[in-house]
């Protein structure tokens, strides 16, 4: 059985999960992490599947990280050289130059997956040009990687100047759903699971939120990020809103299957919250649910095609309220979006598809 090097700075996000579960099936892995905050737990389990950290603690986006960074490449370099690979997958530009490097020593194929590009995830206060030294080492990984794995194909014009060789599109989709159910709460529940940072509108959303108490409408929301005390603090100010915490992947599915709708509002000025390819997307598709999303970006779009939600104006108060009241009044309007979602994710976006298209893409580089 061929081996896999599978490299990542922060695991915790379900779309390395996903990479696992498919690959798991033919190869063997090896995965190479950084333990940030010492509490990683495997998103899956398998035979297949062996886990080495780096665990030395550490933040985002500052000196001190960068600093940390090094180590956990000098780490990822040493491992890498010492053991037997037939494939580099990296994950991102923190990974991506030292997995090309040991690639071209090994000689053998080299992956690279974005699943944001970094120069985008950027702090705004910091100098223009680390952006642009980030974008144009992130643009060389992809045009010499043997193989470009992107969440949506429509975010390619985020990486200008660059020339994939073989490109797949492998987006952030339910693996494993529950059934679809009638919602027996009272009132209407409004939910949004995911990170918790800024160009997401959560603050307005949990004030929208709590104004409509007399309408019987409800909010859960949750997740991990910088924000979290923010959120949660927030969100105590109202009798409606209820603020759970990080949640386990096993357990989101089941949670937002009791939501009547899904919101997943980004920034557009925001170059990395416009166009990113959010999962929710896809679970309120297999799940059958409704979602609101912003005007102006990738989410928009996809959201067009499918005829799957309602768009608004990222930051307008009154538009959100009204497309919570609306959505709550129209039972009509609700089932037409769940359909067209589920047909949707059924025609195109279905986990059977991904995985296939993974395992076929890495038969041809192989």
């Amino acid at each position: 059985m061929k081996i896999v090097s599978l490299l990542r700075s922060n695991p915790k996000d379900s779309a390395f999960g996903k990479v696992l579960i498919a690959l798991s099936k033919e190869y063997k892995i090896n995965c190479y992490i950084w333990d940030r905050d010492n509490y990683f737990t495997p998103f899956f389990h398998h035979d297949n599947i062996n886990y080495k950290k780096f665990k030395l603690l550490s933040g985002y986006y500052n000196l001190k990280t960068l600093i940390k960074l090094i180590s956990f490449d000098i780490w990822l370099f040493l491992n890498l050289i010492m053991s037997k690979t037939d494939y580099i997958h990296a994950i991102d530009l923190d990974t991506g130059i030292v997995g090309l490097l040991v690639a071209k020593i090994k000689n053998v194929p080299f992956v690279y997956q974005c699943l944001d590009p970094y120069y985008a995830n950027l702090p705004a206060k910091w100098p223009k040009m680390l952006g642009d030294i980030a974008c144009r080492l992130e643009s060389w990984l992809i045009s010499t990687s043997d193989l470009f794995i992107i969440t949506d194909c429509l975010r390619m014009p985020q990486h200008l100047g660059a020339k994939p060789k073989r490109i797949m599109e492998f987006a952030n989709v339910p693996y494993n759903f529950p059934a679809m159910q009638k919602n027996v709460h009272e009132g209407y529940l409004v939910g949004y699971i995911g990170s918790l940072i800024e160009g997401r509108n959560l603050f307005n959303i949990i004030n929208v939120v709590g104004e409509l108490n007399s309408y019987g409408i409800r909010l859960i929301i949750g997740g991990f990020g910088p924000l979290e005390s923010e959120i949660k603090s927030e969100s105590m100010k109202y009798d409606n809103v209820s603020y759970i915490g990080w949640v386990q992947y096993d357990e989101v599915l089941k949670l937002e299957n009791t939501f009547d709708v899904i919101i997943h509002t980004t920034d557009p000025n925001n170059e990395n919250q416009k166009w990113v390819s959010p999962n929710k997307l896809f679970e309120s598709m297999a799940l059958g649910k409704p979602i609101i999303v912003s005007e102006g970006t990738l989410s928009a779009e996809r959201v067009r095609i499918a005829g799957c939600g309602l768009v608004i104006k990222y930051g307008s108060k009154e538009e959100l309220k009204e497309a919570f009241l609306k959505l709550k009044n129209d039972h009509g309007l609700t089932e037409k979006l769940g359909r067209c979602g589920r047909e949707e994710h059924s025609k195109k976006w279905n986990w059977s598809i991904m995985e296939k298209k993974l395992l076929d893409a890495y038969q041809r580089v192989g």
